[in-house]
């Protein structure tokens, strides 16, 4: 599939040749004429690269780059400048605003192509990052290691095994590693007053678990506890602050992490609000069986009760009542294995 390119400037001449030299390299063109439409073409189409002309009427192309680089959907774009000026100070204010590359004009359609085709290919390895397949996330790793800004990594990650119910961390203690799931299930919680649990999340392989507080800088705010015995590797601190702030693609993979788990506990905490038990119940069981790819009448779930109910938001009892009438009602099965699901097109119409 060809990659899209969304090409932004006020010249007619100039835009209308930039098209014709990518349309020839097999790149599907879209045009803006001024910054104001190219903020709204981008929201729109999501483009794999922006080209954008610095000096233009209404808003300018750093103006351009300042909205897209600030807006989780558009963040994570890579971003060239066009500018007629070869002077340093101009090509500096760009790429600090976090321009990922520039073309000074004149150009010949050679130059524009290479600085192309190595921005869309640097963007797909980076993307490797959030990628949730674990072999993927080892090959971007060690990919990282080879790049100029990457030298300082650890040549040798840690894989520490965890048993069932151990901590990864606690909430309150100071963070020193990034964690990443190879194999295994870890719930992270946060501890009430009246010394419940709410579930905050359920990570399965591939998955990154402790950022926020390294980039924050802040004790954990969470727990993270194994439910299953697990794997998982250490990337120590000064080395995930190492990939953050030398390249910027990959900050904004992290900045898209975040914004996902951010959503997802809007999303967690209106479920809670405005839906009954019942559609709770249904919901997370879905969520789980996901999560642990279980197929309908595959494999049984086990998950402790209490686990369970967490993440519902709910107390046990009103677990056990709410599974045991999905089970008269011939969508579960309950034995000593734990839970298997028997009907999930019942289920999801009871989740909304």
């Amino acid at each position: 599939m060809s990659h899209t390119i969304l090409v932004v400037e006020d010249d007619r001449e100039m835009i209308e040749n930039i098209s014709g030299i990518l349309q020839l390299a097999d790149y599907h063109v879209i045009k803006a004429s001024n910054g104001r439409t190219a903020v709204t073409m981008a929201l729109q189409h999501q483009p794999n690269l922006i080209i954008c002309d610095i000096m233009m009427p209404e808003l300018d192309g750093y103006g351009v780059l300042k909205i897209l680089g600030n807006n989780p959907q558009t963040a994570g774009i890579p971003f060239i400048f066009l500018t007629a000026k070869a002077d340093r100070s101009d090509v500096r204010a760009g790429m600090e605003l976090g321009a990922d590359d520039y073309i000074i004009k004149p150009f010949d359609g050679s130059e524009l192509l290479k600085v192309v085709e190595v921005r869309l290919r640097k963007h797909q390895q980076v993307l490797a990052i959030s990628d949730t397949n674990i072999e993927t996330i080892d090959q971007f790793y060690s990919h990282a290691r080879q790049l100029k800004e990457f030298q300082n990594l650890s040549h040798n990650r840690i894989l520490r095994t965890i048993r069932k119910r151990e901590f990864v961390y606690m909430e309150g203690t100071e963070p020193n590693d990034l964690f990443i799931i190879k194999k295994g299930i870890v719930k992270t919680y946060k501890a009430t007053q009246d010394g419940k649990e709410l579930v905050t999340g359920i990570h399965h392989a591939g998955e990154f678990i402790g950022f926020l507080a390294l980039l924050e800088n802040t004790p954990y705010t969470e727990s993270a506890v194994v439910l299953d015995d697990a794997e998982l590797y250490l990337i120590p601190k000064d080395d995930f602050l190492s990939l953050i702030y030398s390249n910027r693609e990959i900050a904004r993979n992290f900045i898209r992490l975040l914004s996902n788990n951010l959503h997802e506990t809007e999303e967690r905490l209106m479920e809670m609000a405005y839906q009954s038990v019942r559609q709770r119940v249904a919901s997370s069981l879905l969520k789980i069986s996901s999560h642990l790819g279980v197929q309908e009448g595959g494999r049984y779930i086990h998950m402790a009760r209490k686990d369970i109910s967490g993440i519902v938001g709910t107390a046990t009892e009103s677990l056990n009542r709410t599974l045991a009438e999905f089970r008269d009602e011939g969508i579960l099965e309950i034995t000593e294995s734990g839970i298997r699901l028997l009907d999930k097109r019942k289920l999801e119409k009871i989740s909304h």
